[in-house]
């Protein structure tokens, strides 16, 4: 696109620009600060409610190749629970739950602002345990028997995958 300004006419409005003394209105300014501020700094809860939107589709999609407590939704014939196994019942407990969270934490680091994965980094225990829970939870509505000892077992490697991916995942820079 051709520019009907040249260079010295485009510095010369642009000087103009600046040096105009005409006020802002309060409220606009007030408004955009606002704003600003609500960007800089999310809320706990609206995070928690993304990262729970993303892990439910991240979630789903891992059962295709981890089915976990026999929930299998994409009826797939092999799974790395079968190569989990081999290693011991409790072994693939911790395994799928590592898998299963830590997965959806790399997927939120992803599609998060990095100020959204600030504030989970901030809250992480309390983001992934909940995180965690109410997966279990999903798993026993979707008809998975899920015993005391191999939840404990699921959740320690849900929490083992979510908090340690939250550590080791770089910061990153802003989309703004």
């Amino acid at each position: 696109m051709n520019s009907k300004y040249n260079e010295k006419e485009w510095a010369k409005s642009f000087k103009d620009f600046v040096e105009n003394e005409t006020p802002v209105p309060e409220n606009i300014s007030r408004n955009i600060l606002n704003k600003i501020h609500k960007a800089l700094n999310p809320s706990p809860w609206s995070v928690f409610a993304k990262l729970l939107g993303i892990h439910s589709v991240v979630g789903t999609l891992s059962l295709s190749i981890c089915n976990q407590f026999g929930v299998n939704p994409f009826n797939s014939s092999l799974s790395l629970s079968d190569y989990f196994m081999k290693v011991g019942h409790s072994t693939c407990m911790v395994l799928c739950g590592f898998l299963f969270i830590s997965l959806s934490v790399l997927a939120a680091w992803t599609l998060l602002t990095s100020e959204e994965f600030v504030v989970i980094k901030k809250n992480a225990f309390i983001q992934i345990f909940s995180l965690s829970l109410l997966s279990l939870i999903a798993f026993v509505g979707f008809g998975a028997e899920v015993f005391f000892g191999i939840g404990v077992l699921w959740v320690l490697g849900a929490m083992l995958g979510g908090m340690g991916s939250i550590l080791v995942l770089p910061k990153r820079l802003s989309h703004f």
